[in-house]
């Protein structure tokens, strides 16, 4: 698995937050991003507000941030659904929000089929071990950035990164 660096710009975010194990994090996260991104309306980032993604190549979609405090497939774990909103953006006055620090992150990109065949714990676990393997440690929870529509990309598509916050 080829695990990459990026710098990631402080960002205003419109946020959700749930106790959630896995089944339950399955049926919550969609709704909760459809709720995040109506909240943020025209202030809400897309692809191209966000170069730090890479996703230059790919047609302009709204981004999303998932934060785990702990492993849902290990029971209850606090899980926060997130999307940024433009740079210079203030957040709606009916939204919750909260920022999040800029940062330097350690991430590899994942495609639909790995999510699907359940190996998607295998990435944590490589980034894991590149973070120790090259004298860095992690320095916040771990997030998943959703930059298509997962449901409708094809089993090959690249989804999502997983990434870890490192210094």
């Amino acid at each position: 698995m080829d695990v990459q660096l990026r710098n990631v710009p402080e960002q205003l975010v419109i946020a959700e937050q749930r106790m959630v194990d896995q089944a339950a994090l399955e049926s919550w996260l969609p709704g909760a991003m459809t709720r995040v991104h109506k909240a943020a309306g025209d202030a809400g980032s897309r692809t191209l507000d966000q170069p730090h993604l890479q996703r230059d190549h790919a047609p302009e979609e709204p981004v999303f941030i998932v934060l785990y405090d702990g492993n849902p497939n290990e029971g209850e774990t606090a899980v926060e659904c997130c999307t940024p909103l433009r740079a210079g953006s203030s957040a709606p006055a009916d939204a919750a929000s909260r920022t999040i620090p800029a940062h330097r992150e350690a991430y590899i990109r994942v495609r639909k089929n790995t999510v699907q065949s359940g190996q998607i714990g295998d990435v944590y676990m490589a980034i894991e071990k590149w973070v120790g393997e090259n004298g860095l440690e992690v320095a916040a929870a771990p997030r998943e950035s959703y930059w298509t529509d997962f449901y409708a990309a094809d089993e090959n598509d690249e989804v999502l990164d997983v990434a870890y916050p490192v210094r």
